[in-house]
């Protein structure tokens, strides 16, 4: 594995596609225990001005370790040590709902990386509709803790 360096900041990783399904975001659901019926229920969700179930805050996380499962060999060969990875933050913008049925496309990019005691390293995210319009916009930064 080669080593983590400052050098891969701007690197993009596959661009890769993810059909929202219905029954993984109602899986989801259930398992973080989300109870609001907007994301299930599909009368529910028009009441509240949605053309559809749209997905929950935070479900476009599964987008990447579903559509995209090479991300941890991808990781390794940018130099980062998946066995000592620990998630730091995620954030999110949303720019217009997601629902089922969409194929999204997306590409993360390493978008900062820091070097000391523990490397952190900043991917950023575009998931975008059918139509390419931009639906989410995400960061997630990770730590890579030091060898014991």
């Amino acid at each position: 594995m080669p080593e983590l360096s400052k050098d891969i900041v701007g690197t993009k990783l596959d661009r890769y596609q993810y059909a929202v399904e219905r029954g993984k975001v109602q899986e989801f659901c259930k398992a973080i225990g989300e109870t609001n019926p907007i994301y299930t229920d599909v009368e529910a969700a028009k009441k509240e001005g949605f053309k559809d179930t749209p997905i929950p805050p935070t479900f476009q996380t599964a987008f990447m370790f579903w559509g995209y499962p090479k991300i941890w060999e991808d990781m390794r060969s940018l130099g980062v040590d998946t066995d000592r990875l620990l998630h730091m933050k995620e954030e999110y913008n949303y720019l217009k709902p997601l629902y089922p049925g969409t194929t999204i496309t997306a590409q993360a990019e390493v978008s900062d990386v820091k070097i000391g005691k523990m490397n952190m390293v900043t991917f950023r995210s575009v998931y975008s509709d059918e139509s390419g319009a931009p639906c989410i916009e995400a960061e997630m930064a990770i730590v890579i803790r030091p060898p014991e």
